[in-house]
């Protein structure tokens, strides 16, 4: 869910007492249901605010649909990460000692560029001795 202020946004609920004859205001954004045009107003420019953030990217200044967007890629970006490497990468993160991303994330490069994990999948490739050829290890990569 994306983030106003930093802080979680919680949808507002249909009202209770509603009536199916009821005439109301639908936020096609949200999906949140107002009974008084003033709030549905409000909301809708909210929505379309600057002011909100992507939860697991932390990109700012982004428009509710925009903070959606960047959620949903994250997810997709996620869920394509190997899971061999996931539990190894996130105990080097969480020993690191650094407050910033960019030098975290440096420590973690420098610590796996040179390194293999167990069930981890290779790309492996041996070349003849006698020609010249020289062996590579090189971890495999389903996306290049």
């Amino acid at each position: 869910m994306p983030l106003l202020h930093r802080k979680a946004f919680i949808r507002q609920k249909p009202p209770e007492d509603l009536r199916p004859e009821e005439e109301v205001f639908l936020c096609k954004i949200t999906y949140e249901i107002f009974r008084e045009y003033n709030d549905f107003f409000e909301r809708t420019i909210l929505c379309n605010s600057l002011l909100w953030s992507c939860s697991l990217t932390g990109r700012s200044s982004l428009t509710y649909l925009e903070a959606l967007e960047s959620e949903r890629r994250a997810r997709l970006s996620l869920q394509s990460f190997s899971q061999v490497l996931l539990v190894p990468l996130l105990h080097l993160a969480a020993l690191s000692r650094r407050a910033r991303l960019s030098e975290l994330c440096e420590d973690v490069h420098s610590f796996v560029k040179d390194r293999y994990f167990p069930g981890e999948t290779l790309d492996v490739t041996v070349h003849d001795l006698y020609t010249g050829w020289s062996a590579a290890l090189t971890p495999y990569c389903s996306t290049c």
